[in-house]
């Protein structure tokens, strides 16, 4: 999984970025880099909540990210 795919969770990128709270560039450019900022995970997380998305949590976050930082 990678946040991108995360990401595509949401109905739309448009929904992702209204319910994240931030601009629909800037949540294509998360998607695009396959990288959510570490200071937008409790906007994420509270949003995948209300929507039901269980497998969005900090840990998978932190995951992600962490794989991707070995990757590089």
């Amino acid at each position: 999984m990678t946040h991108a795919s995360l990401i595509d969770n949401w109905p739309s990128l448009s929904e992702f970025a209204a319910d994240i709270g931030i601009k629909y560039g800037t949540a294509k450019a998360m998607r695009r880099r396959g990288a959510i900022p570490a200071n937008r995970w409790a906007a994420v997380v509270s949003a995948a909540e209300e929507r039901g998305y269980e497998q969005v949590t900090f840990e998978k976050l932190a995951e992600i990210a962490a794989d991707r930082q070995e990757d590089a």
